[in-house]
This record gives structure tokens, C-alpha cells and sequence, in this order.
């Protein structure tokens, strides 16, 4: 038989090429698919980075680490819009320390719950509280915004915080005929600081009265038409 050297090296391979290898609890001689070996590996660096979503847990206490479920288990294939808060294991196997310092960052912004295999797969929410459940388990409470698809048992899922709806929000709103007051309707969701300019470029300062984080009146001593900058 030619030594393993002589073969010549294949720099393309597929899937499905095979490679022999050694079974450890047998010490037999196997074949292993490329494909699955890649699995393997890729599986065991997810646990260190990721957390696997599971619907039945296979040790009632404590939670395994590394996971995300819901407080009763189940909910395989759960539309990302029903979902207003999952537990989680803020240990991470073989890793230390607990990622919770990582966690709390993100408190009042919002969060991507990406399938780290399909990024067709995901969820958007605002994590409203973080609170302890028992032990390493905390319970995250979750406000919906945006999602697609739906969640999946058994996969891995990265959490991280979304630079999409966290970016500075902006509005630009115009007064086309004189008027004392402009009512602004913005969406921010915030209480926006704000720069008022009239047709000739020139700043106009008035009183702003904030009715909510989307809608605001600005009203000014004198009529004039122009633009204002809310950021």
C-alpha cells in the first residue's frame, strides 16, 4: 500500500469526500465523511460563542449551559413575534468567566437573535431586563420589533446587540406654510434633540413640548415656514 504522502493532494474537497480516522471508544479503523467531521468541529466551537436553543431539557436542574428556552420548555418553530422573553445560561461550556457582563450591555437596546447557520433566521428586540431565575440562569424580557422566519430547536443562535436599530435615528421635517406651531410627528422613539431653520438658513430658537418619544410640538413667537432637524 503507498504511503499517505505519494496520493496526490486534492485542493477542492467536497462534502461528501471521506476520510479515515480513528474511532475512540473503539479504537476501530472508520471512514468519516468531510461534511460531518465539519460539523463536529464547527458544533464545538458554537458552544463556546453561541447558544443552542432547546425545547425539552434532558436535566431538569440545572439548566444546561449554553442554552436558551423557554421557561416551560417546547415552542419548536415559534413565530419570533410571539416570543416576549427566554432563559438563558449565561455559562458557557468550558468557557469562563460567565458572559452576564456581556449581557447586561445591551439592557434597554436593541438585540439580534441570529441563527448563526441561516441568516434568513432571526429575531430583533429591545431587551427590556435581564433578571437572575436561579443560579446562572437569567430570564431575558423581550420587546419585539422586527424578525423572519421562525425559532428553531437544537440550533445555534448568537446574541448580539443590532447596530441597524441602534444607530443614531435622524428626522427631517419641513414646514412648507408659515405657522407659530409645528406639530412633529418623528418615530425616533426617543426625545430627539432639535435644530430649527427658516427658508433663509437662519436658526430660530422657540419652546419644544415632547408629548411622546414619536411626536413633538414646537411652538414659536412669530409665523415662519422652514425645517427642522431632530437627531
Amino acid at each position: 500500500m503507498p504511503i499517505i504522502s505519494s496520493y496526490k493532494k486534492n485542493n477542492t474537497p467536497e462534502p461528501s469526500d471521506i476520510l479515515i480516522g480513528t474511532d475512540v471508544t473503539n479504537g476501530q479503523t472508520k471512514n468519516f465523511s468531510l461534511g460531518g467531521a465539519s460539523i463536529v468541529i464547527i458544533n464545538d466551537f458554537l458552544k463556546h460563542s453561541a447558544w443552542k436553543f432547546i425545547i425539552q431539557d434532558p436535566d431538569p436542574d440545572p439548566r444546561p449551559e449554553g442554552t436558551i428556552s423557554f421557561e416551560n420548555y417546547g415552542g419548536q418553530a415559534t413565530p419570533w413575534q410571539d416570543i416576549t422573553s427566554l432563559y438563558i445560561n449565561v455559562q458557557m461550556p468550558v468557557t469562563v468567566p460567565i458572559v452576564l457582563p456581556y449581557l447586561q450591555r445591551f439592557i434597554g437596546y436593541d438585540i439580534i437573535i441570529q441563527d448563526v447557520r441561516s441568516l434568513g433566521r432571526f429575531g430583533v428586540y429591545k431587551l427590556t431586563a435581564l433578571t437572575q431565575v436561579q443560579g446562572n440562569v437569567y430570564n431575558m424580557e423581550l420587546e419585539f420589533v422586527t424578525g423572519n422566519n421562525n425559532i428553531q430547536a437544537l440550533q445555534y443562535y448568537s446574541i448580539q446587540i443590532d447596530n441597524v436599530e441602534n444607530a443614531d435615528k435622524h428626522f427631517e421635517f419641513t414646514q412648507g406654510v408659515p405657522a407659530t406651531t409645528w406639530d412633529i410627528t418623528h418615530n425616533l422613539d426617543k426625545f430627539p434633540s432639535i435644530t430649527v431653520v427658516d427658508t433663509a438658513d437662519t436658526t430660530v430658537i422657540g419652546s419644544y413640548e415632547y408629548i411622546t418619544k414619536d411626536r413633538v410640538i414646537l411652538n414659536f413667537s412669530h409665523a415662519f415656514a422652514g425645517k427642522a432637524f431632530l437627531n
